[in-house]
């Protein structure tokens, strides 16, 4: 399958769901990382016609993480995820697998509202449903 990278004039497709959520993203030797989820600066799931992003506030030193992966080219599952990978403060979660560009990016997301109407905007967005 092809990769077709997410461009920047993927943000301006309509949005079908936004909410803040807890993400941990997938390091290199199967570590489970969290992003900066911190409340009222946690990060932010944002779900578009055909892109899924999602923004990290790192704090005051550092840039902010902003994913953008092709919906189309995306997979997603309903898994628990604990800390680092370990059994440590498990939470469910749709585990969404796909491509910044040429990078493979695994992520971890449990929306603040629930897995239901972010699994449904995933699906709506073209993201393969396991």
């Amino acid at each position: 399958m092809d990769e077709e990278p997410c461009q920047d004039s993927d943000k301006e497709q309509p949005i079908l769901y936004t909410g803040r959520a807890f993400v941990r993203s997938r390091r290199r030797g199967s570590t489970w990382v969290s992003l900066n989820n911190n409340r009222n600066r946690g990060a932010v799931l944002i779900v578009r016609r055909e892109s899924v992003e999602v923004v990290a506030s790192q704090g005051m030193l550092l840039e902010s993480r902003d994913i953008l992966i092709s919906a189309p080219n995306a997979t997603m599952s309903l898994d628990k995820i604990g800390w680092a990978g370990s059994p440590i403060d498990k939470k469910e979660c749709i585990r969404i697998v796909g491509h910044t560009g040429r990078r493979r990016m695994e992520l971890a997301v449990t929306p603040d509202t629930g897995l239901q109407e972010a699994w449904q905007a995933l699906l709506d967005a073209g993201v393969d449903g396991q």
